[in-house]
């Protein structure tokens, strides 16, 4: 495991005790209701918190597709990013949310982006935390199983060192490579090729 990579995306991705607003607090807490209440009066449907989390990605990586559906009718950008490049695809697959992440995908949002400060696309960030149903899902759409993030990590590497084995044999079905032992270390590389 890369804890320092793990760690660091965590808390670029939530810095949960951030002071936040009510279109935040709406979006993080699944008010569908409340965020259109909010909209309707003027609130800025792109305003990131103090931490820098817009709230499309506050409810993305909460697991609320109505508010996410209200927010992007609300016309925000489906790519719109925090301050460490992420977007709310990236937030959905992180946090597992297998109905953002197709509601997101449905509506445009790039699977394989990789333009943010760790170089990650959304196929890492759920390998890295185990969800295999939503690296199933990116995988049915075209996700890059070889994408190297900012370390040269792959989604497999990330999802071996957390010993995510159900998205791990997932990734290697799909023709996921295992990356050298001089790069991942000897017990992941042992551990992968062992599962080839």
């Amino acid at each position: 495991m890369n804890p320092l990579y793990t760690s660091a995306l965590g808390a670029m991705l939530w810095a949960a005790a951030a002071p936040a607003g009510p279109l935040h607090d709406a979006s993080k807490n699944g008010d569908v209701e409340g965020t259109k209440r909010l909209l309707d009066q003027g609130l800025d449907v792109a305003e990131p918190d103090s931490a820098g989390e817009p709230p499309l990605l506050l409810a993305s990586l909460a697991g609320h597709p109505g508010v996410v559906a209200v927010l992007l009718e609300r016309g925000v950008d489906i790519e719109i990013r925090n301050k460490g490049g992420l977007t709310a695809l990236h937030a959905a697959a992180y946090g597992g949310n297998l109905d953002v992440v197709k509601l997101l995908v449905a509506k445009g949002a790039a699977v394989n982006d990789s333009k943010n400060f760790y170089k990650m696309t959304p196929l890492h960030a759920a390998a890295e935390e185990g969800h295999a149903d939503v690296v199933a899902f990116l995988l049915a759409n075209k996700a890059d199983i070889e994408a190297k993030e900012r370390n040269g990590y792959t989604p497999l590497t990330q999802a071996g060192w957390r010993e995510h084995w159900d998205a791990a044999d997932l990734l290697l079905k799909a023709g996921a490579t295992c990356q050298d032992a001089a790069l991942v270390g000897p017990w992941l590389y042992t551990e992968c090729t062992k599962r080839k």
